[in-house]
């Protein structure tokens, strides 16, 4: 901890001399003697006010600094919990489907067999029983070979209820009726690698009335979230968690076969107005998130952010207002002005004036 601080301190003090060598430049080029060229701009210069250090800088430093800002607009977030997923190999579902349809086909088969041979056993056990030429053996092999007939047909039976049980009792009511019925878009789509599908495991001991019809996958990066649709409760677990367990299916462009993911599902319940801090304005510090806002046209203020509550397109906070004005480019920038530039004792000496 101690050395990433070192790091962070001489990064801040590298960009600092940076920014002081680049404003300076500007304002005392070469052969001007020391005199500014346009002493309209200012340097960068941090102040205090209300017990806040703010950063002041102009327009011109501004875009020569590569700030950019944007307003935060309103949002809505609804309570989630994290759950661990896990991406399952469709293979087994293919050969269970494949092992039901080739039972099917051969109780079919089967049943055929069975409806001629007993044609064929009627048949001849009329021709002996009204003393035609035959025989009482050839009758009793007709009747033998249809009741194995029938045997078969009762094996085949069998298998194929053995299959159906197989798929229901291994992967629910949902999944198995996709592997018993007609082939559908959904199995298909997995069939074909389109789709991949996610089992879900709630935390242990964790209980909630019903899973939310779409969740939010994290697959790598801690933006790149994939939505997922609800497909059943499982009734497999994951041996290495053990909680509730449910199906889903999601895009299989972002994940593979076996792999891991995070899985953040909505909460029913009433959501919470805010605002969305976007990913691109947030900069660590000290272990902990922060933004700049602006104030007005040249001041910027660094803020707390709160990470209890991540989004897929950054962090949903409450704190700050809807339409604050947040940096979302040249925040490392400020912060090495902020941290490294002396207060202005005259904007000081102003700021408690104005209090009196």
């Amino acid at each position: 901890m101690k050395r990433n601080l070192v790091i962070a301190g001489i990064l801040a003090a590298l960009l600092f001399l940076v920014i002081l060598t680049w404003f300076g430049a500007r304002a005392y080029p070469e052969g001007g003697g020391g005199a500014k060229t346009d002493p309209a701009h200012e340097m960068p210069m941090t102040v205090t006010a209300h017990g806040l250090k703010v950063v002041v800088l102009d327009a011109a430093l501004q875009a020569q600094a590569g700030i950019r800002t944007r307003p935060l607009t309103p949002a809505r977030y609804r309570a989630q919990v994290s759950a661990y997923g896990v991406i399952l190999d469709p293979l087994p579902l293919l050969k269970l489907r494949t092992s039901y349809t080739a039972a099917l086909g051969q109780a079919g088969v089967a049943r055929a067999t069975v409806t001629a041979a007993q044609g064929e056993y009627e048949r001849l056990r009329h021709l002996n029983r009204d003393g035609q030429n035959i025989s009482i053996k050839t009758a009793q092999a007709a009747q033998a070979a249809y009741r194995s007939d029938q045997a078969r047909l009762t094996a085949a039976l069998a298998n194929a209820a053995s299959l159906r049980q197989m798929a229901l009792t291994q992967w629910g009511s949902a999944l198995g009726g996709w592997i018993l019925g007609k082939v559908g878009a959904p199995l298909t789509r997995l069939f074909n690698g389109h789709d991949a599908l996610l089992l879900v495991t709630l935390p242990p001991s964790l209980a909630i009335p019903s899973m939310p019809p779409v969740v939010h996958v994290e697959s790598g990066k801690s933006t790149a979230y994939t939505d997922a649709w609800l497909i059943s409760a499982a009734p497999q677990s994951d041996p290495s968690v053990q909680g509730e367990t449910y199906f889903y299916r999601m895009p299989a462009h972002h994940v593979r076969i076996g792999m891991r993911v995070a899985v953040d599902a909505p909460l029913a319940g009433r959501a919470t107005q805010g605002i969305v801090v976007p990913d691109s304005a947030v900069l660590w510090y000290a272990g902990q998130a922060w933004v700049y806002l602006q104030t007005d046209a040249d001041h910027f203020v660094r803020h707390l952010v709160s990470t209890r509550n991540p989004v897929p397109s950054g962090w949903f906070e409450t704190d700050i207002r809807p339409g604050q004005r947040v940096v979302t480019q040249g925040a490392q920038l400020l912060l090495s002005q902020e941290l490294l530039a002396p207060p202005s004792a005259s904007h000081e000496a102003n700021e408690d004036q104005d209090n009196d």
